[in-house]
């Protein structure tokens, strides 16, 4: 009995090695297939490349499928139909002479001319002549019956016809790098093991199947193509019977399913392997043309019985992806069917093209029109196998794809798109030089193979240092995190400097230590915490050894050798049962001192020192921080009672204002609509931009020299412009105000100048001109860049030599006038453009003041309303109407495009269809208040979204961080007052009832 189990293990044993020695083999045999495959597809590219090309397409026999070389003469062309009987002096009558005419072309040298040899000339059939090959062709033409005789240019393959190909080799690689990572990790997978060999002969049957007939009379290249293309339905078929599970009939007769799947194809693959290698043997041993194109014949016969087989293995696959479907186990398995069932109809569409074109046009078909059906019809399985992978989970990817080959693959896409830049660079370059591919090629994977050597490099060092690091790393992690969140919330100094001691401790494995914190004035550093034994001393003043020390050098380190003067120091520290004391300072002030003790793995070096710094400069930011922060907070409450107390007075202020204005009527010497006096520089406003043009204003009015007013419509150029004469010493001649855009050119200049009876028609007596009556005063010329080029002249004359003609006159005029003029338009703008005389510009611009727009300066904007409404108010006869909190909010959030002139005409509207008391939101114009609507709180205390954004910045921000510092100065008073309201509203100085009414209106009772 004992014997007999023995022989039996050994057999299980036996049996188990041969099953893993059979899984390995295969699992080599395809991941070398995979390779040669890969290799199989660039080397079909370099080849294709390389080979000589003069745009014909034939098939089966010499007849012209398609032609798109060049041709000399090109009336000549071939066309399809015409049957080529002689190509560069080699007589063609079978297709295989024909291939092998065209690829000894490769092999020979062309005899360089000037020009073209006569038709017929056998001793010069291929050539080449300013810079181009050229071989002689012969065909009979399918018109006429006549030979007809031409050149054709022998160059490499269009880019064109490699796009394709090019492209859906980039297409499937993705795909094909999946089905290899699949495999690789589940080699005993059927489903995994199916779908890595569909990927593999359909790079083969696609690469092969597109370049067909330029690789057919190379046995080596139409081999793999015909072993690829002729298995691709029978796998794909095999794939969606294993795939999502087996079917019941290939668990239950395994063998029999794969023999009904397999054989028929294998057998038209050895029939059509033998057919090739006869016309191969009979055209090679000189058999006459018609055995040849009757062999040919055959194999084509062949080829199309078989796309009749291949459609019903098709078929088959659909109805087992249909059943798939149908009896799917969970829904993630029947999402990956159904996506794949979704690809595999929808190219049907062009698969039936392809069928089409092979049975009905068979000239189309050989010219090579079903390779785009068939890319598309590649792109739709590609497209729903893609999606079935990265939405459902295909294939368990998830289980196979970890975080370092997540890296990994993300690596290799990038290496891929550098591949691809690389080789299309320099297949651009390479087209220079003859041989694009090839460069191509050679280069970008050398460079792809060295990126791939370094990034696996990189990786396996990594790893290396991961390992080596990652406890420490791990550690330091935890306690830069609990230490960040204890700054980020702000905590007490306290809490902060235990966090300190237990992360130092814990980093650099210190069983002993202690932190003392600095409180009171004059300061005391008082124990806040230790780990182990408590030290001796609970407190430290400023004149111990100890803390002078480290106030001196930042940390001090117990050790034997110390100077004499540092004894008191090591005592000291020895004393509390440290080893290394280090200071807390900021800005030279000592904050903390922390204390640790001797190291369990060794005295303190370098690297721990550098740490601790790091530690105890993070916690002294934070110690600082919230010791400004707890006196900002009571700065703020200090505030805040005060500014309302402030605001209570103010609105008692303007009660009583209220009130005067009421009851005082009107002095009836001022009649109702007298404008009110503007101060005498005519600005409204005291934000620094207003005050900083003030001072300009006082400076440059003392001189004489030509002032340029600047800024947009609306903003108070003029008023400007006044004020500049009004504190000058020409204040007491005329200010004389010319608005040159109202005025045609001819009358500006009759305004400007003047003009004699008789001068022009209607000039029925003399006029006095603006220069004239300005004489001694100043002459503002407003809208100065839509005067025309003519009046510019003059303009400039008179500036040079203050002096004039009128209009219809001779005789000079002189003045003395100074020059204010004002514009809203890019002068320097219409110089390029050569609207406005450059020299007038450096006249007139001799000082340049800015006017800023009102949205450059809002803290002006409640003071200029304010001014408009007493004006407008006394002209309506109406007393001063205040104006509420909300609508002096939209009216400063507002971006005023108009500038000043749009906000009196707003007040102006306002005041005059009010009924109110005030002026509040309702009488402003929709256009400032649209979206707006008053903010509700909810039960939280935050706005509850009802209310939209303006359609200008600055209201919301200005409204919420106004609740919201009210709504933290609320919180902040019930909690230190321990939730009794009556202390707090104490604390605020404000009353019961109005704490109460705040606490509600921030959902806060």
């Amino acid at each position: 009995m004992i014997g007999a189990e023995k022989s039996a293990r050994r057999k299980s044993f036996a049996f188990m090695r041969l099953t893993s020695y059979s899984l390995s083999l295969r699992k080599s045999l395809l991941v070398l297939a995979g390779v040669s495959v890969c290799l199989y597809a660039l080397t079909v590219l370099w080849f294709v490349h390389s080979d000589p090309d003069i745009g014909l397409r034939t098939a089966f026999d010499s007849q012209v499928r398609g032609f798109w070389g060049v041709c000399t003469p090109s009336e000549l062309a071939p066309k399809p139909g015409d049957r080529i009987v002689n190509l560069a002096g080699q007589s063609v009558e079978t297709w295989p002479q024909l291939l092998r005419a065209v690829h000894s072309l490769r092999n020979q040298e062309p005899l360089a001319v000037d020009q073209l040899p006569p038709p017929g000339d056998t001793q010069s059939n291929y050539v080449q002549m300013n810079g181009h090959s050229l071989a002689s062709i012969q065909f009979l033409r399918a018109e006429s019956g006549s030979l007809v005789t031409c050149w054709c240019q022998v160059d490499d393959l269009p880019l064109n016809e490699l796009v394709p190909s090019i492209s859906w080799f980039f297409l499937k690689l993705g795909l094909f790098l999946v089905g290899a990572l699949v495999f690789w990790k589940r080699p005993a997978d059927p489903s995994a093991r199916q779908f890595y060999l569909l990927c593999i002969v359909t790079l083969g049957a696609y690469m092969g199947g597109y370049h067909w007939s330029r690789i057919a009379g190379y046995r080596e290249l139409i081999l793999i193509f015909m072993v690829c293309a002729v298995m691709l339905p029978a796998v794909l078929l095999h794939f969606y019977i294993v795939f999502p599970r087996p079917k019941f009939f290939l668990e239950r007769f395994p063998r029999a399913t794969c023999g009904a799947i397999y054989g028929l194809p294998l057998a038209f693959l050895v029939v059509m392997v033998l057919t090739y290698f006869r016309v191969r043997w009979i055209d090679r041993n000189g058999y006459s043309a018609d055995s040849v194109n009757q062999s040919l014949n055959v194999l084509l016969l062949e080829i199309y019985v078989y796309l009749a087989v291949a459609s019903l293995w098709y078929l088959a696959s659909v109805a087992c992806l249909v059943h798939s479907y149908r009896n799917a186990g969970d829904a993630t398995e029947r999402n990956q069917v159904k996506w794949i069932l979704f690809g595999s109809l929808a190219a049907l569409i062009p698969i039936g093209s392809t069928l089409y074109l092979a049975a009905l046009k068979r000239n189309d078909f050989g010219a090579g029109a079903a390779t785009w059906p068939m890319f598309l019809a590649s792109v739709c399985f590609t497209v729903a196998f893609v999606i079935s992978i990265t939405r459902y989970r295909l294939m368990q990817l998830d289980q196979i794809v970890s975080s370092g080959v997540v890296y990994f693959i993300i690596s290799f896409l990038a290496v891929l798109v550098y591949y691809a830049v690389v080789f299309a660079g320099m297949f651009l370059a390479g087209s220079r030089s003859g041989s694009p591919l090839s460069q191509a090629l050679s280069v970008s994977t050398t460079a792809l193979v060295l990126m791939l050597l370094l990034d696996l490099a990189r990786s396996r060092f990594k790893k290396v240092l991961d390992r080596r690091l990652h406890r420490e790393k791990t550690q330091i992690d935890r306690t830069l995190r609990r230490m960040g969140q204890a700054i980020e919330q702000l905590v007490d100094p306290p809490t902060l400097a235990r966090q300190l001691l237990q992360a130092s401790t814990e980093v650099l494995s210190v069983t002993r230590g202690c932190v003392y914190l600095r409180e009171g004035n004059p300061p005391l550093y008082r124990l806040v915490d230790a780990l182990g034994p408590t030290p001796p001393l609970l407190e430290l003043s400023l004149g111990c050894p100890l803390i002078e020390a480290v106030q001196r050098r930042n940390a001090v380190v117990a050790s034997g050798g110390r100077a004499a003067s540092d004894d008191a120091v090591q005592r000291q520290l020895r004393f509390l049962g440290g080893e290394v004391g280090h200071a807390l300072a900021h800005e030279g002030e000592l904050l903390a001192l922390l204390v640790l003790g001797p190291r369990a793995l060794g005295p303190y070096g370098a690297e721990e020192f550098n740490l601790l710094a790091a530690f105890t400069q993070l916690t002294a930011l934070a110690l600082k921080s919230a010791e400004r922060h707890r006196t900002i907070e009571g700065l703020n409450r200090e505030l805040q009672t005060k500014l309302e107390k402030i605001s209570e007075q103010q609105r008692r202020i303007l009660a009583l204002q209220s009130q005067l204005t009421r009851q005082t009527p009107p002095p009836p010497d001022v009649p109702a609509a007298a404008p009110a006096v503007l101060p005498s520089s005519g600005m409204i406003g005291s934000s620094p931009l207003v005050e900083k043009l003030l001072q300009m204003v006082k400076k440059v009015s003392a001189s004489q020299s030509a002032v340029l007013i600047r800024g947009e419509s609306g903003t108070g150029k003029e008023l400007l412009a006044r004020a500049l004469h009004e504190n000058s010493p020409r204040a007491g001649k005329a200010f004389v105000k010319v608005h040159c855009a109202a005025l045609s050119p001819t009358l500006l200049e009759s305004e400007l100048f003047g003009h004699v009876k008789g001068a022009f028609t209607g000039a029925h007596k003399d006029k006095v001109g603006r220069f004239e009556k300005a004489d001694g005063g100043t002459l503002f010329l407003d809208e100065i860049g839509d005067i025309s080029l003519e009046v510019q002249t003059k303009l400039l004359r008179v500036l040079q030599e203050m002096s004039f003609e009128r209009v219809g006159s001779s005789e000079p005029v002189e003045v003395d006038v100074r020059i204010i003029a004002a514009t809203h338009q890019d002068l320097e703008k219409l110089i390029s453009q050569g609207r406005f005389r450059e020299d007038l510009y450096y006249r007139i611009n001799v000082i340049s003041i800015a006017v800023p727009p009102l949205r450059e300066r809002r803290e002006d904007i409640a003071e200029l309303a304010m001014h408009f409404m007493k004006l407008h108010a006394q002209r309506c006869g109406k007393p001063p109407i205040p104006i509420d909190d909300d609508a002096l909010a939209v009216l400063k959030a507002y971006a005023w495009p108009g500038n000043v002139r749009q906000l009196e005409n707003v007040i102006e509207r306002a005041v005059v269809v009010t009924e109110k008391s005030n002026i509040t939101i309702d009488e402003l114009p929709s256009d400032l208040t649209v979206g707006w609507q008053k903010p509700a709180v909810t039960a939280n205390g935050w706005p509850n979204g009802a209310r939209k954004a303006l359609p200008t910045p600055g209201i919301h921000a200005e409204r919420d961080e106004r609740d919201r510092r009210e709504r933290e100065r609320l919180v902040r008073a019930l909690a230190s007052a321990e939730g009794n309201k009556a202390e707090a509203a104490r604390a605020l100085g404000l009353a019961r009832s109005t704490l109460l009414s705040r606490l509600k209106r921030h959902g806060l009772s």
